[in-house]
């Protein structure tokens, strides 16, 4: 494009007029023509201009923009998105923060953190509804080391826990535990969290009446006061264990049927909060050393590998997730190994380290 500058009549004469233009040479015509290119071009980068106005006045995300610069790159000066690649480069420097701010921060991506603070040594074994089995002081631990370290999220804060606006929001619902010893853990140690913001202990009990201590079936713990449920449902391998087929083999004691949930999974439905937890069953000393072998349909396979089986047990529990649960109404949460804590077992080959570690 031509640099056209301004053309004034000299001072005293009048200004053309347009018969005298029509009239004029062929070079005052071209003038013309490159006034009418120039206003054409402005007007053309008034209209992708407002492409990027548009494009700033939303929440700032940067592949938009440049996709709207590469497709006018021939038109705007540099004629190549490499001219703007150190633009691009300080947008992309804050693309994890912006990701952080659009869909949330995951928790699940951090460090642990050493602190000092007093505020962290809430933990008290008083609790009325702890396992005295997991009492950890009174079964003879002596340091407290754990007590000084906290969870870190990359790019965002956890919030302390808070019981009494856990309980309001959690007013009118059920938080649901299922799986083994871990979730089991875990159930006790959010009934002992939440009891600390009840005065009336009393107001807090088992629907059914039944003890804490050694249950092997489900338990549901209610706190009266805000109509909420917190539920346990013990079933180590999430699939139903039975009797084998009458023309299995000898060895086979019992038959875990990886194609079967387990019936207590009907008394999920409705709940706000699934928590579920496997894989810690799931190896040779707890299935095949002790005659449970893995069925599908009605056939006992007697080679397949433990791992295998326990990815078809989850194929199993995932396909009633997604065919049971309102996503608009359920939660759904999943965790799988932790270390070994049997007795007697691999105790020479486990090693304990005295700082958290994230694997």
């Amino acid at each position: 494009m031509d640099l056209l500058l301004p053309v004034h009549p000299p001072l005293g004469k009048a200004a053309p007029s347009a018969s005298m233009i029509m009239a004029s040479s062929p070079f005052q015509i071209t003038v013309v023509k490159r006034e009418v290119t120039c206003a054409v071009s402005f007007l053309l980068l008034t209209i992708i201009s407002s492409f990027f106005l548009f494009d700033f006045l939303r929440p700032f995300q940067y592949q938009p923009i440049s996709k709207v610069s590469g497709f006018f790159s021939q038109y705007l000066p540099g004629g190549s998105t490499n001219d703007r690649s150190g633009l691009l480069r300080r947008e992309d420097e804050d693309d994890k923060k912006q990701q952080l701010l659009q869909v949330g921060c995951d928790y699940s991506v951090g460090r642990w953190v050493r602190e000092e603070a007093s505020a962290l040594r809430f933990y008290d074994e008083d609790c009325p509804f702890l396992d005295p089995g997991f009492r950890c002081r009174r079964s003879g631990r002596r340091d407290v080391e754990y007590l000084n370290w906290r969870w870190q999220p990359d790019g965002c804060d956890l919030p302390r826990f808070n019981a009494s606006d856990f309980l309001e929001r959690s007013r009118n619902g059920r938080v649901v535990f299922a799986g083994d010893s871990i979730g089991r853990n875990q159930w006790e140690s959010l009934i002992c969290m939440l009891a600390q913001a009840v005065s009336n202990k009393s107001a807090i009990y088992e629907v059914n009446g039944n003890p804490i201590t050694k249950h092997k079936g489900f338990l549901r713990m209610r706190f009266d006061d805000y109509n909420l449920t917190v539920e346990y449902y013990r079933m180590p391998y999430l699939v139903v264990t039975d009797r084998p087929p009458k023309d299995a083999p000898e060895v086979v004691k019992y038959a875990i049927r990886l194609d079967k949930l387990h019936w207590y999974s009907k008394l999920w439905a409705g709940a706000d909060l699934l928590l579920v937890n496997d894989g810690h069953w799931w190896n040779a000393g707890k299935t095949t050393d002790q005659g449970f072998y893995f069925q599908e349909g009605d056939t006992v396979n007697m080679t397949m590998e433990v791992e295998e089986a326990f990815r078809r047990s989850l194929q199993t529990w995932k396909t009633w997730v997604m065919e049971n649960l309102d996503p608009m109404k359920t939660h759904v949460a999943f965790r799988s190994y932790s270390p070994v804590h049997y007795r007697h077992v691999y105790r020479n080959n486990t090693k304990v380290s005295k700082h958290p570690q994230h694997i």
